[in-house]
């Protein structure tokens, strides 16, 4: 009795050429991939520099023709340096001595601002009845973040 189509019958050893052409396959498609994933990575680093650029250069020129945006958005509280108390409608304005335009809030009844201003660094000026005025520093420089954000600062101001 013979067996016909068994399991060791189908089996037999690759020969080199087979095995060789198998590899060359697997490594073509490990290069394809890296391939493509560095060219990906480099496509986005430049678009991400062309675009970050073209941000900046939009910024510079709104503000010499005098159109810049409010993207800048700092919050806080005002408070009393000596208490620890909100000092309510405390004003809130960018500092007159920087470049305008100039920005102007007031703080609530609990002491709390919203001021929209430009972005890029300056100071803003904190004033109230019977405290002392103060310049605080707020901003980035524009290539340190995106031409826009948030910016968090309680303020303490003494009393006179």
């Amino acid at each position: 009795m013979s067996r016909q189509g068994s399991e060791t019958d189908d089996f037999r050893p690759a020969s080199f050429e087979e095995e060789e052409t198998a590899d060359l396959r697997a490594h073509f498609l490990r290069q394809t991939l890296r391939s493509a994933l560095a060219f990906g990575l480099l496509f986005g680093g430049v678009f991400l520099a062309l675009w970050w650029s073209g941000s900046a250069i939009r910024f510079g020129a709104s503000r010499v023709v005098d159109r810049a945006q409010t993207t800048w958005r700092v919050t806080g509280t005002v408070r009393d340096a000596a208490t620890g108390k909100p000092i309510p409608w405390a004003a809130v304005a960018d500092d007159p001595g920087g470049r305008p335009p100039f920005y102007r809030t007031d703080a609530d009844q609990s002491g709390r601002f919203d001021l929209l201003t430009l972005p890029e660094p300056h100071q803003i000026r904190v004033t109230a009845p019977g405290y002392r005025t103060i310049l605080v520093r707020i901003g980035r420089a524009w290539f340190l973040w995106l031409p826009q954000g948030r910016e968090h600062r309680d303020i303490e101001i003494d009393p006179e």
